[in-house]
């Protein structure tokens, strides 16, 4: 993940200049996310099902404000939680950070993947086709850490990453109803980061608009650092409690 960090000055210079909001509005949503986890970490690697990770709900919420002034981006900030504790005779050896840990013993491992979004945007297209584009700085504070009866490791995950950020909704006129999709990305020097999701809300219409959302999200991650070598994927369904004022 480090080396995401030096790609932060390129890419927040990338973000460019389009039209503001024609209004003032605040959206939020809070919901859960049924994840499914796959993948492998450590050198020589050892998959999350060998090390006994299971699928489980994760929480989320954020909050976005969109604004008239010129110029200036709106901006959208996001936490997600992610993290799995679990214990598992491993059938096969593995390295974490130089650390060895032996086939045949019980290892109790753990992980945290809980991370902050401000994403900073401008609309290009702000009208029953919304199409929006900017910058992500993500701010991960979490973890990897196991232990067997004669090995202790922990890695921490504490990394701020930019990540190019895009939006495309469609809004049906005059029923509530929209579908879209948004993604985050970005690659650099063999580490790779995809977020991404797809999904349909619905608003009901009232002086404060309140609604729901359903859809999928699916994040990947490779890591190649000195201290720790993953790839890890979780994907799923959501959904969650919406609103616009």
């Amino acid at each position: 993940m480090k080396k995401f960090a030096l790609f932060a000055a390129m890419s927040m210079a990338a973000a460019t200049t389009a039209q503001a909001d024609t209004v003032f509005g605040i959206y939020a949503g809070l919901g859960s996310w049924d994840t499914s986890y796959s993948g492998n970490a450590g050198e020589p690697s050892i998959t999350l099902k060998d090390l006994g990770v299971k699928d489980h709900a994760n929480n989320f919420y954020y909050v976005a404000l969109e604004h008239p002034v010129p110029l200036l981006p709106n901006i959208k900030l996001e936490h997600t939680g992610i993290s799995s504790k679990q214990t598992a005779v491993v059938s096969q050896s593995f390295v974490i950070d130089g650390t060895t840990f032996t086939a045949n013993d019980t290892v109790a491992s753990e992980f945290d993947l809980t991370h902050t979004d401000a994403t900073f945007y401008y609309e290009v297209l702000d009208n029953w086709i919304n199409f929006d584009l900017g910058i992500t700085a993500r701010k991960f504070d979490g973890f990897v850490y196991a232990k067997s009866s004669t090995q202790t490791e922990k890695v921490d995950v504490d990394q701020t990453l930019p990540l190019f950020y895009g939006k495309l909704q469609f809004d049906l006129p005059f029923t509530g109803l929209s579908a879209g999709v948004e993604g985050k990305y970005i690659s650099y020097s063999g580490d790779r980061l995809t977020d991404y999701t797809a999904r349909i809300s619905y608003l009901f219409d009232s002086a404060l608009d309140i609604g729901v959302e359903a859809g999928y999200r699916k994040m990947s991650l490779k890591v190649d650092e000195d201290d720790l070598q993953a790839s890890v994927d979780l994907d799923g369904p959501y959904a969650a409690l919406i609103a616009h004022f």
